[in-house]
């Protein structure tokens, strides 16, 4: 897989899983050294049931190459509810705050709203408009199931910060704590931000 191959975005199949699930271990905080850290970060490893039950909610869109190598993926799921077995403590925390946190002068709990991500995009496709092309395709295969979307970001992830506010248009609207580690608190309105 080289960055010269020609991308396409799509909505991601089973036959996808396997490459999505390796490219998120890859980009795993806990499998990356402090100079990898710095140029983004997953913070929560999914299951490959996970991915697979997103792949059929069809909750995926990957950026594949022509030979179909995975070069990045975003997700965009319905929120879980409290009672889910195994929801990660940073989702937990989200689902509270949706509950209080207002966007548009509602609590974003009472909202059409959506968990956008993880987004992950291998390092040898950066800045190949990837993000951009996920923006654009998402806004529009979700604008009439979600009004908003709500995004976590760790604070020790400054680049993921950054492309969440300038090129999502993403409004940091609280932050919290899990685990002695700080998150933002992350909402959009479908359909804003980067256009391809």
């Amino acid at each position: 897989m080289t960055p010269s191959d020609h991308l396409a975005v799509r909505l991601a199949t089973a036959g996808d899983v396997a490459g999505i699930v390796d490219l998120e271990s890859r980009y795993y905080i806990d499998n990356l050294d402090a100079s990898a850290r710095a140029k983004g970060l997953i913070s929560v490893l999914h299951s490959p049931q996970w991915f697979a039950a997103t792949v059929d909610s069809g909750g995926i869109h990957v950026a594949v190459t022509a030979d179909e190598d995975i070069a990045g993926f975003i997700t965009v799921t319905d929120p879980p509810t409290r009672t889910e077995a195994g929801l990660p403590p940073i989702v937990r925390a989200m689902l509270d705050l949706a509950e209080t946190v207002e966007m548009n002068g509602k609590p974003i709990a009472v909202q059409r709203w959506a968990l956008r991500g993880p987004v992950c995009i291998d390092e040898a496709f950066r800045g190949r408009g990837i993000y951009a092309s996920f923006n654009a395709v998402t806004g529009e295969f979700y604008r009439h199931r979600y009004d908003l979307g709500v995004v976590f970001v760790a604070a020790d992830n400054p680049r993921s910060l950054h492309t969440t506010t300038t090129k999502l248009g993403a409004r940091s609207l609280a932050e919290f704590e899990v685990n002695s580690k700080l998150f933002h608190f992350l909402a959009f309105d479908f359909g804003e931000g980067d256009e391809i």
